[in-house]
Order: structure tokens, then sequence, then C-alpha cells
């Protein structure tokens, strides 16, 4: 990939106010990017780099079920991460299992759709810049020990393989490992490593972006994905859009 790739884009990240969406975030910014920072907090959201300073981004506060209010964003953006997400330990009541479902995998899919039919409408040349990062997790193979957060990505996972199959831009799937975080205090990784593993594979042109310590992960999703596209391919057809 190209010497300065992330230089000028504009990069959106959901779940910025998150431990890996404020690392990656910095990243992007190390690397030239323009950055939005969408939270579901309000106010703005404060980057501070290994300096101390300030590091300028724009905040755009927003709710799940309101995706299709980010469209004119989202239009002017580059590169979409979709990493938003929550996780509902221990639990298994309704409420958790519709709640995990609408915010991982239907929240993160209408998001996916809108910034796909964007693309659509733009002319080839203007989609060889736009690419959608869409962080599923290792849990789409491996046990979290959360079964409604395995689920609910494993879901998503699933329709970003189908949907991958026509989509005008290029799609990124990032199969993260355990990293201390809100959602898990218990992680083994560190975020900004994380986030840091995550760009190096990107500027290596890397499609399947995997950050995890479990060697089963590295062996188990790409061949998830690979009979997954096999299948797909053979059992549905493109329709215009």
């Amino acid at each position: 990939m190209e010497k300065g790739f992330f230089s000028g884009k504009r990069c959106a990240v959901t779940g910025a106010g998150g431990s890996f969406g404020r690392a990656l975030l910095l990243q992007l910014h190390l690397q030239g990017a323009d950055l939005v920072a969408l939270r579901h907090s309000e106010g703005d959201l404060e980057l501070v780099d290994a300096n101390g300073q300030l590091v300028p981004v724009q905040t755009v506060s927003w709710q799940v079920g309101e995706e299709q209010q980010l469209q004119e964003l989202l239009a002017g953006v580059q590169i979409l991460v979709i990493n938003h997400g929550i996780n509902r330990i221990g639990a298994r009541d309704a409420a958790a299992a519709m709640e995990s479902l609408e915010v991982n995998t239907l929240s993160a899919l209408r998001l996916l759709e809108i910034f796909l039919q964007i693309c659509h409408k733009q002319n080839p040349q203007s989609n060889k810049n736009r690419e959608v990062w869409v962080n599923t997790s290792e849990a789409e193979v491996n046990p979290a020990l959360s079964p409604l957060y395995e689920i609910s990505k494993r879901a998503l996972g699933q329709l970003l393989s189908l949907r991958s199959l026509d989509a005008p831009c290029t799609v990124r799937r990032l199969v993260l490992g355990p990293f201390k975080s809100a959602l898990n205090p218990y992680g083994l990784m560190k975020a900004d490593g994380v986030a840091k593993t995550v760009i190096q594979q990107v500027l290596n042109d890397k499609k399947m972006v995997i950050v995890s310590p479990n060697p089963l992960t590295w062996l188990l999703m790409p061949l998830a994905e690979f009979t997954r596209n096999i299948y797909y391919r053979s059992t549905t057809r493109h329709r215009d859009q």
C-alpha cells in the first residue's frame, strides 16, 4: 500500500469513547488522518497524544436507532470503522438478548448498509479510496464467556460475509482478541497495542485483520470465511441495487 495511505482521509470511528476507539483514533492521527469520533455520550471527545497535546477531532453524538441521521456525515467519510458494541456478561434474559442484537448486530448492519449505499451511488474511481472496517471480534469463532456477545457478533460476522460479496468499496474485518476495556476488564492485551497492529495490517492491505494471542483464531477465522464465501456464492445471487 502506498506511503501516506491515511494522510488527509476523513476517518469516522464508532464507539470512539471506548479503549479501542480512542487508541485507534490516536493511531489514525499519527498516520495523518482527519478524525471523526462517533459516540453515544454527550460532549466532545478529548484525545491527548504522547506529548500531552490535544488531538484535533470532530465529535458527533448519536444513538443506536438513529443511524440514518448520520447519512450526510458518512457521505463525506473515506473510512468508516464500525466499532461500537455492548457485552452483557452473565445475562440471558429477554431484554439483554434484544439489546445485544440491536447494538452489536442490527445497528452495525444499518451503518454498513448506509455506507455501502453511499458507495454504490459514487463512481468507481471515488470508491477506490473508500473503506469500511467492521469489528466483529474473535467471538465469531471462539468462546468469549458471554453467550449473548458471541451470538450477536457471530450474526454480524455472517451478515458481513454475505454483504461483502457485492461491496463497491473495500471491506475489512477486525477480528480482535480480548483486550482490557470496559466491555472486558479481564482482557489480556492492551488497546493501544491492538490499535497499532490493526494499522500495520491495514497498511499491508490485509482484508481480514486478526489480532489475537489465540492460535485457534488464526486457523478458524480464515477457514470460516472461506467456507461462508463458497456457500453464500453458491446459494445466493446478486441483484441490482
